[in-house]
């Protein structure tokens, strides 16, 4: 029963814990592209190592998901 306490307890200490987390790194910008403005030039390696960029694929739609930080 106190072992069940316990975790319950430490469980519920968590969500606290977690806000912490939630907040951005210091190099994010803080501000984003409006909706439907062009996206900025963007060249990233694909999982070969060969350069893929956006432009050689439009149109495309971009979706990011935030995830956990």
């Amino acid at each position: 029963m106190t072992v069940r306490l316990l975790a319950v307890l430490g469980l519920l200490a968590l969500p606290p814990l977690r806000a912490g987390c939630d907040k951005p790194p210091p190099d994010q910008p803080r501000t984003a592209i409006a909706e439907g403005a062009a996206a900025p030039a963007v060249t990233l390696p694909d999982q070969k190592g060969a350069s893929w960029t956006l432009a050689q694929h439009l149109p495309a739609a971009v979706v990011f998901y935030r995830g956990h930080w």
